[in-house]
């Protein structure tokens, strides 16, 4: 007992001491280095942190500036797209038609974890949704669509590619029957998060004016139905291409909430195949001062198409271009389309995608565009 007690007190005395070392400069010989950085709280970051807070939560899009924007953690930060096309129902009065079969999820949910997509554009079609007797169908079908995405994380544009199959391409909406269609949807959708509208496909054939007009009285009834956040998509023209009268300020859209414009770069737009110079007149440039999505692209290697460039190798190498200019911008982009040529897969029974027979098999990507579109969008989305 007697020793035990003498080295408690010695020891005792010694730590005495050695605090009073310590505290006169003394070197410490324990505990963190404080010139040596301490331990990762998180040693496996999220490599795609921007796409897994919009996947999970599906916040509401906005814009600022020219950026596209929603909310991470709790404040405001610069997101974009990156998804795909699927065409059909703009032509094809229902799912079944479209190629969906009865239920869009089992397809949804293979561009969403085979490809990333983060977000799906459906063209549809007015005619359909509005005045056939299979509209109330019809809109059943849109909206198992929405939910199917909203289910899977995914955002959805619905694009107004038209009236129906014998009126597709027009050259701008009509002015009367159209804000209305956009009202009946707006009411239905408007409160969705992950739901964005585009007005209007490819407007073509008119000037900057006229079509600012139109769209204004769209934009004006899809806010008066109260869809006061949907985000809203207005392409330019030329077929959605040129946006270039945006560099005039007084030709933007103003006070009509929250609004990104479109543009549908294709190989066929120039000849040669447009490449950057043209890109920055046509929608790089603008880029830089609102904000801009690529709503259409695409390209082949077919020697007939008016998509194609002949061969596989001036296919690729437009692509991959046209990638590292979406890159250097930042931008969002949705390739085209699961459905319809320049086609991203092949049907589910091989060969090319005919609906509803044959319908896009996400497992199948068409090389060089399908394979091209799927490797870029794997990367990180920021």
């Amino acid at each position: 007992m007697a020793n035990k007690r003498t080295r408690s007190v010695f020891l005792g005395a010694a730590g005495m001491i050695l605090l009073a070392l310590l505290g006169c400069g003394g070197e410490q010989t324990s505990g963190p280095d404080p010139g040596q950085p301490g331990p990762n709280p998180n040693p496996n970051p999220d490599p795609d942190p921007i796409r897994t807070c919009m996947t999970q939560t599906l916040p509401r899009l906005t814009v600022s500036g020219n950026q596209l924007q929603a909310s991470c953690n709790g404040q405001l930060t610069a997101v974009r797209l990156k998804g795909i096309n699927r065409s059909g129902l703009q032509h094809k009065n229902g799912l079944a038609l479209a190629g969906f079969g009865s239920d869009p999820m089992p397809e949804l949910k293979a561009w969403r974890e085979d490809w990333k997509a983060v977000v799906v554009r459906l063209p549809i079609g007015q005619s359909y949704y509005t005045t056939y007797a299979e509209a109330p169908q019809y809109r059943q079908s849109i909206a198992a669509v929405v939910a199917a995405a909203k289910t899977l994380g995914m955002y959805v544009i619905l694009e107004l590619h038209g009236y129906d199959a014998q009126n597709l391409n027009e050259a701008q909406p009509d002015p009367s029957s159209t804000p209305m269609f956009w009202a009946q949807v707006a009411q239905q959708f408007g409160s969705e998060t992950h739901v964005l509208f585009d007005i209007w496909n490819e407007p073509w054939g008119v000037d900057w004016g006229t079509w600012k007009g139109n769209a204004q009285k769209i934009i004006q009834a899809i806010r008066g139905a109260g869809a006061s956040e949907t985000l809203i998509v207005v392409g330019g023209l030329d077929y959605a291409y040129d946006l270039s009268p945006l560099l005039t300020p007084s030709n933007r859209l103003e006070g009509l909430g929250p609004i990104i414009y479109a543009t549908h770069p294709y190989p066929l737009k120039s000849n040669p195949p447009s490449m950057a110079p043209e890109w920055d007149s046509k929608f790089g440039n603008i880029a830089q001062q609102v904000p801009v999505i690529i709503g259409e692209y695409g390209v082949n290697e077919s020697g007939t198409s008016p998509f194609g460039l002949g061969n596989k190798t001036a296919a690729h190498n437009w692509m991959t271009q046209l990638h590292a200019y979406i890159d250097a911008k930042n931008l969002s982009a949705l390739a085209w389309s699961g459905g319809d040529d320049p086609q991203l897969t092949f049907g589910t029974n091989g060969g090319s995608v005919n609906l509803p027979g044959n319908p896009p098999d996400p497992s199948k990507p068409t090389d060089p565009f399908g394979v091209d579109v799927k490797t870029w969008m794997l990367k990180p989305l920021m």
